[in-house]
């Protein structure tokens, strides 16, 4: 059984995001979504947002039903979020945006990076006003540096696509002056054709200047139902949520992302 996990902030976009985890866990082979909220403030007794998220658990409409948990505890976000990833075993971890000021739209809500920062499990971030469809087509957004292979995750993300039945798009993008010392280019381009080789996937080199904005319109344009992107010390994931292309994934995308933390750290 998989198990997802959905910190809930009670605002329209985690709301979103719970649907989308009831929907979804059913592409899984069905399997149980914990709805947690952090009462880390405490301003508010347990019981009353317990009660709340038994609210949301009860609006929540799925095709074949998920078990759903519902959680309030005292910790911190990232603290509670840890302790629940192991207690439940949890799979992925599910987010919506938060807030729609400026503060809110100059990253996927500061809480997606803490929590993603430190988990151990891929966080999947949901965009606003995202509807659940049928993950078909994936795209996987690589870059090319020193040891690819081994800064990727690549079994965790091959089983992963095995699981859905999907169609592996992976889309590298480089720059019309890229400095990419030869020797290195070489072992990175023999390291995406062979890391997911068993998943015959289709292969996708573009030039542009502006990573984000190019995988973010192959992901849109390919038809593609989830965009995977790894982050790590290179600093790829951080270019993913540059401000300028923040607002784009998260308030103009309809196409979620799966954050995979890189190996070797």
């Amino acid at each position: 059984m998989r198990t997802l996990l959905v910190p809930i902030d009670f605002s329209e976009n985690a709301l979103d995001a719970a649907q989308y985890a009831a929907n979804w866990s059913a592409q899984l082979d069905g399997g149980r979504v914990i709805l947690y909220h952090s009462n880390s403030a405490a301003s508010t007794a347990n019981d009353v947002l317990l009660k709340e998220l038994e609210s949301i658990k009860e609006r929540l409409a799925s095709k074949d039903k998920a078990e759903i948990t519902c959680i309030v505890n005292n910790d911190g976000l990232s603290e509670g979020v840890a302790a629940l990833v192991r207690q439940y075993q949890v799979s992925f971890i599910v987010m919506g945006i938060t807030g729609r000021n400026k503060a809110g739209q100059k990253l996927i809500g500061s809480s997606v990076f803490e929590v993603s920062e430190n988990a151990d499990v891929p966080v999947l971030v949901i965009p606003a006003k995202a509807r659940f469809a049928k993950m078909e087509n994936v795209a996987l957004a690589l870059p090319i540096i020193p040891d690819l292979k081994s800064h990727t995750p690549h079994d965790a993300i091959q089983t992963f696509v095995k699981t859905l039945g999907a169609n592996l798009m992976i889309v590298n993008v480089g720059r019309k002056k890229d400095k990419t010392p030869k020797p290195v280019l070489y072992a990175g381009l023999k390291d995406i054709f062979d890391m997911f080789e068993e998943l015959n996937p289709t292969f996708h080199f573009l030039t542009a200047q502006n990573t984000a904005d190019s995988v973010a319109d192959f992901a849109k344009d390919n038809h593609a139902q989830l965009l995977i992107s790894i982050a790590g010390k290179y600093g790829f994931l951080q270019g993913m949520f540059k401000s300028s292309v923040t607002k784009k994934l998260a308030y103009h995308s309809a196409v979620p992302l799966l954050i995979y933390r890189s190996e070797g750290k």
